[in-house]
């Protein structure tokens, strides 16, 4: 009986040595498993982040297909698609920085050529307006009345050419070279005072009175040139969008930090959905209006109002009484 369970015993022990070996040889082969699984993750992630950083010639290295197939698989062929992606990202590139040169060079030539027109037109249109202005001053005889008021006519119109003229003109040189301001304290007063009075024949030509009036005497400090230029752009628009025997009205106020220009038209406004348009290069109503534009005169002044660290602000009504405001905000330094 003892020698049965000494047997039994023994056939256990063995049997589970046996188990015991066996568990083990299994835990070893899933250890190395893991260890080639863990490399392989590795290998993956480092190629993944290789391209991340933008190397595309990375690859899955050979030995990890043996492992894990599928991953190595999709990981590769994903880097394919990104390096054909690539090319035909370079590709469209190419295409389109020519067309950009291309398109470059067309507006550089035409800016050249307006230019050149422009400043070519200048000539003979001041020798028209030397010209009428002798006729008005009798200088080739006495001219009767009617003579005279189509002269006057045709002296307005010569002087709207001469301002389309200068702005087309000022335009091309600011497009070529940055706005350098020439600052010194003026008298704001007389400047839109005199601007004022060089606008008005044309104002005469369709009886639209010019009034003018002020709550602020002070000097400012700005260039008198451009800001000007800037009045006269915005007197001549109220004017060609102002209804015969109308007005436009011209008003400066001020308040701790500003003072403000508002020029002020009657008759035909702006729409609402136009405001973020009309300082656009080119960008013209004028057509709706049977009128003559450039689509420069307010993309000029805005930019020498910003010069000025200022800024143009629209306003504008077509329900009540029509009308629209360009008010030009600048700082009191």
């Amino acid at each position: 009986m003892q020698n049965l369970v000494i047997i039994l015993l023994t056939i256990v022990c063995a049997g589970l040595t046996v188990w015991l070996v066996s568990l083990y040889l299994q835990y070893k082969k899933l250890k190395q498993t893991f260890r080639n699984h863990k490399k392989t993750i590795r290998s993956v992630t480092k190629t993944i982040n290789s391209v991340r950083y933008g190397n595309l010639y990375e690859r899955i290295p050979k030995e990890t297909f043996s492992i894990l197939p599928n991953l190595s698989q999709s990981v590769d062929s994903m880097i394919e698609a990104i390096v054909d992606r690539e090319n035909m990202i370079k590709e469209y590139q190419s295409e389109l920085n020519k067309k950009i040169d291309v398109l470059t060079e067309v507006e550089e030539l035409k800016e050249d050529f307006v230019a050149t027109l422009t400043h070519d037109l200048k000539v003979p249109i001041l020798a028209e307006k030397n010209m009428l202005g002798f006729l008005l001053n009798n200088r080739f005889g006495e001219l009767n009345e009617r003579q005279k008021e189509a002269i006057g006519y045709l002296t307005s119109s010569n002087n709207e050419l001469v301002e389309l003229v200068e702005i087309i003109l000022e335009t091309y040189k600011l497009n070529e070279t940055k706005i350098e301001l020439h600052k010194e304290e003026q008298d704001v007063n007389r400047l839109i005072e005199e601007t004022i009075e060089q606008m008005r024949p044309i104002g005469d030509t369709d009886s639209i009175a010019i009034n003018y009036w002020s709550e602020f005497f002070n000097r400012v400090n700005l260039d008198e040139f451009y800001i000007k230029r800037v009045l006269k752009n915005l007197i001549l628009n109220a004017l060609s969008f102002s209804e015969p025997h109308s007005k436009v009205d011209v008003a400066l106020c001020n308040d701790d930090k500003n003072i403000y220009i508002k020029i002020t038209n009657y008759g035909k406004s702006i729409k609402r959905e136009e405001i973020d348009h009309v300082f656009d290069k080119y960008y013209t109503t004028a057509k709706k209006f049977r009128k003559v534009g450039t689509g420069l005169g307010l993309y000029l002044s805005n930019r020498i109002v910003k010069a000025h660290n200022g800024e143009i602000i629209v306003e504008t009504d077509s329900q009540n009484i029509p009308y629209t405001t360009f008010m030009i905000k600048l700082p009191i330094e």
